[in-house]
């Protein structure tokens, strides 16, 4: 008896041990491979292989699905010393399609010191507005200041938006294609003519859609854009160690005419440590003295 459960029990071991050794279903190695060709690419060696991490929707606003509001708690943001790589569309996915091809009316950035977090696009009323990526709908209602608006998040990590729209065609949680209707164009919200408000946002963070869209041909300029420490690039060698910080930016583009407006708090002493400059220069800039008082919503000149 002994005997026959020992040999029993030796041949299923043996059984075991075949089935391990049986190689994976063929398969299986085309998926990973294709995994790694579009999430990394042959960037992997310019980068420390810690900091990189390939994007994926599910993973990137970890499940934070919010249909009420545009943007994300801080702390969505991901380490600041990590990159991470957006592929703008994978194998499989549909071509990027331009949501309208017009004039461009604004561009991203500084305007009438305010920053402007989208590019405006001239159309005509009732004319066609498309998704730009394959993606799954966030929000699509009346939005303050934006009218009648459409945010769609996208399977490569990206969401866009779609603004001063006259009728919107898609709702909460439709799965929509690149090239899909998203609403009709119009003036709705703050608006003073018929156009689109087209923005790119990741984690919440508007970017140039510019950056990656050709404004001649309205093409891809690249297949991936690269983040860190909420700089965007194309390419990962144009990213920088420290961000410049936005009053730099500011002075050094010349926005806002290189002028700050008073306001409830401020003083000579804060102003000229915010702009990297000092009370003397200020005071010579603007022909006052140190003792002058400020008012709110006066304009004091930094260069």
């Amino acid at each position: 008896m002994k005997i026959t459960v020992l040999t029993l029990a030796i041949g299923m071991l043996f059984s075991l041990y075949s089935i391990a050794q049986e190689p994976l279903p063929a398969t299986i190695n085309p998926i990973n491979e294709t995994f790694e060709i579009d999430t990394l690419a042959n960037d992997a060696e310019e980068l420390e292989i810690d900091s990189l991490k390939p994007s994926a929707d599910e993973t990137l606003y970890k499940n934070i699905w919010n249909s009420t509001q545009i943007k994300y708690p801080a702390n969505t943001l991901p380490n600041k010393n990590d990159t991470v790589v957006i592929t703008l569309f994978n194998l499989g996915d549909s071509q990027f399609v331009m949501p309208v091809k017009g004039q461009i009316l604004s561009k991203f950035g500084w305007r009438h010191r305010r920053m402007h977090t989208g590019t405006d696009i001239r159309l005509n009323s009732g004319d066609t507005v498309r998704c730009a990526f394959d993606g799954r709908v966030r929000l699509a209602k009346s939005f303050r200041g934006y009218g009648n608006l459409v945010l769609v998040r996208h399977s490569n990590g990206l969401e866009t938006i779609y603004a001063h729209l006259k009728s919107i065609k898609v709702k909460v949680n439709d799965t929509i294609k690149a090239g899909d209707l998203i609403g009709l164009g119009g003036r709705t919200g703050r608006a003073t003519c018929n156009h689109l408000h087209f923005e790119t946002r990741l984690f919440g963070e508007p970017f140039d859609s510019f950056k990656y869209i050709d404004a001649n041909t309205f093409a891809l300029k690249s297949d991936k854009i690269y983040y860190k420490n909420k700089q965007f690039e194309i390419d990962v060698k144009d990213l920088r160690d420290k961000p410049v910080p936005e009053n730099k930016l500011l002075l050094a583009s010349g926005g806002a005419g290189g002028k700050h407006v008073i306001r409830k708090g401020d003083n000579l002493w804060t102003i000229a440590k915010k702009y990297n400059t000092t009370v003397k220069k200020l005071c010579a800039a603007n022909k006052i003295t140190a003792s002058k008082t400020l008012k709110v919503g006066s304009v004091l000149r930094i260069n």
